[in-house]
């Protein structure tokens, strides 16, 4: 208590101490001005003159305070007999439990292989030595994303990649389209391990 007091004291000290410093300042600065010379009948708008001294608090030394005896705390009363104490409970062991929960997260997620993301269709036709070229040329110059190929007679259709957000897959489209202007980008299920491999 008595700590707090002192603290409070040298704070109200230290606050007098900059406003005596700042009037001190404001009246040298005040003075500086009055000395100077006014040959200009002209005003000067640049010059910031005004009295602050209506507007600065003034502080009174603070009356000693007494400390006051320490509250005593009051008396407790007496378990009746015919009532049983509680048991204490047990201490929550979180690191253990949360440690626990996180453990069944991760299993989960690792039985987790597909996802919505999105594919890359870069051929659509009915011809397979096409649709083998245009794979070779895509493995060849983007060897991160994988081919699926596809056949329902008579078309064949070609996507790759794997891709979670659509910011990368249209970024991997527009390179894609300088060299097949017909590819599309098209929701699908991707493979999540795969996805992580795409840059």
């Amino acid at each position: 208590m008595e700590a707090h007091i002192n603290r409070i004291r040298l704070d109200n000290a230290l606050i007098l101490v900059v406003l005596v410093g700042l009037s001190g300042w404001f009246s040298s600065c005040a003075s500086s001005k009055n000395t100077g010379s006014r040959s200009s009948s002209s005003a000067d708008y640049n010059t910031y003159n005004y009295d602050l001294s209506a507007t600065r608090p003034t502080f009174s030394p603070s009356a000693p305070v007494t400390t006051k005896p320490p509250a005593t705390a009051p008396p407790t009363r007496p378990a009746p007999e015919n009532r049983r104490p509680m048991p204490m409970a047990e201490p929550l062991h979180i690191n253990k439990k949360l440690d626990a929960i996180l453990d069944t997260i991760s299993v989960k997620n690792r039985s987790i292989r597909y996802a919505q993301g999105y594919r890359i269709q870069v051929y659509v036709g009915e011809e397979r030595g096409e649709m083998d070229r245009v794979k070779r040329f895509t493995y060849q110059n983007f060897p991160e994303l994988n081919p699926y190929t596809t056949f329902r007679q008579p078309t064949y259709r070609l996507k790759v990649g794997d891709f979670m957000r659509r910011l990368d897959a249209e970024r991997y489209l527009a390179q894609l389209r300088q060299q097949f202007s017909s590819a599309t980008l098209l929701p699908d299920r991707i493979e999540i391990r795969r996805s992580l491999s795409v840059k």
